[in-house]
């Protein structure tokens, strides 16, 4: 029961190789640029928030900027911002260009792309993970960067998720085996492209003489209805005021507990993106975020006092769940939209997040994370990752970071 709790956010690597390019393929560029949006009436920061971001961004400092751990990068940037930069001393972004990304043939042009993995060392466990975290803090697809030599523009990296996706409605056949590797995909398409946006790729790896068009809508449309039809038990206990049991079912069984299906979702239909199975989702989903978090903080909390020798996972797994919440509910926030959650609604979230980043001291955790990353590198991965989330959830809240939109 114990570890049923504890779900992985950090790398399981999915098929994300790019597809062989052929002659069939529609690519548009980038037609949207996204603005930044902060709350309009931040959420005041308290002496324990500021010690809990200062704790977080000293972890990240000292054990995410490592050149040769690209995930950790990935996730650095996300809470650092575009300008960190390594261990090294080069710029976060131009090193994981310059290192890890690839060349994508796309008909007579270039696209790029990051894969898998390189070697043993884990590069994008999920597909089009790089470009959303590069469009979620605002780094604009015209900047430069190289890749195996050559120049390009971050739009070619949009440019090679559009070739390698591909979504048909009228027989649900897509370039993803599982909607749990489309929500990336959905969120960094979603920050540079206009609700129109369609495109046309090969319906199979090789063959170019069959096309497949694509749309934006029917991408968002298949991801918003899974979200919708996995999250129905909680529907349920809430209309009944009941509780539940985590097994993995329904939203349970996506990555970080459908946090990033559900960011992106939400991030498409604020943009426009999705058709009514998209749009009906942003009030229920936060209605239902915040009836289920002290449901799951109940669980975890008496889990540690029962199970004390399960308190350091259990301990992350708590920072996971806090942390990407309040980042879920702070991006909504900061959109103006009309059933946006107040940002008074973040203040208990944001004391649970500061409850596990003190858990987490206290446990020594931090202290000895540098060990982790040798003796037990699964949690060190979970830990750079959950921090990383929890630290732009609050940047968030307290106003220091943007969300782009």
């Amino acid at each position: 029961m114990i570890w049923l709790l504890v779900l992985a956010c950090s790398p399981a690597i999915e098929d994300s190789k790019p597809k062989e390019p052929t002659a069939c393929h529609s690519i548009p560029s980038p037609s949207h640029t996204p603005k930044p949006k902060t709350l309009i009436e931040p959420v005041q920061k308290s002496a324990s928030g500021l010690q809990a971001q200062q704790t977080l961004r000293n972890i990240l400092q000292q054990n995410a900027l490592d050149p040769s751990l690209p995930w950790a990068i990935e996730h650095a940037v996300l809470a650092l911002g575009a300008d960190v930069s390594l261990e090294n001393g080069h710029n976060a972004i131009d090193w994981l260009f310059s290192e890890y990304a690839i060349r994508t043939p796309i008909g007579t042009e270039f696209g790029l792309a990051f894969p898998a993995a390189k070697g043993k060392t884990v590069v994008e466990p999920h597909p089009h993970l790089v470009l959303k975290a590069l469009t979620d803090i605002g780094v604009p697809f015209d900047r430069t960067v190289t890749v195996e030599g050559q120049t390009h523009t971050v739009s070619d990296l949009y440019k090679g998720a559009l070739a390698t996706t591909w979504y048909d409605p009228s027989t649900s056949r897509a370039s993803f085996h599982a909607i749990n590797e489309a929500t990336w995909t959905l969120m960094a398409l979603s920050s540079w492209s206009n609700p129109d946006t369609t495109w046309s790729t090969p319906a199979s790896p090789g063959d170019g003489s069959v096309c497949t068009a694509s749309s934006l809508d029917s991408l968002a449309d298949v991801v918003a209805t899974a979200l919708h039809a996995d999250t129905r038990f909680l529907a349920k206990a809430k209309a009944t005021n009941s509780t539940f049991t985590k097994r993995r079912q329904g939203v349970y069984k996506y990555t970080c507990g459908g946090a990033h299906l559900m960011q992106g979702v939400l991030h498409a239909h604020i943009q426009g993106i999705g058709s009514r199975m998209t749009e009906r989702g942003l009030e229920e989903q936060v209605s239902l975020l915040l009836y289920r978090l002290p449901i799951e903080l109940q669980q975890i909390d008496s889990a540690m006092e029962s199970n004390p020798q399960y308190k350091i996972p259990l301990a992350v797994q708590r920072l996971k769940l806090t942390g990407h919440t309040l980042e879920t509910l702070g991006r909504i926030s900061t959109s103006s939209h009309p059933k946006a959650p107040a940002p008074a609604l973040l203040k208990p979230v944001i004391e649970e997040v500061i409850k596990s980043v003190e858990l987490l001291n206290d446990f020594s955790v931090y202290k000895h994370l540098h060990i982790a990353k040798t003796e037990n590198h699964q949690l060190f991965l979970d830990v750079v990752g959950d921090s990383a989330h929890a630290l732009r959830g609050l940047n968030i809240a307290y106003g220091d970071q943007a969300v782009y939109y």
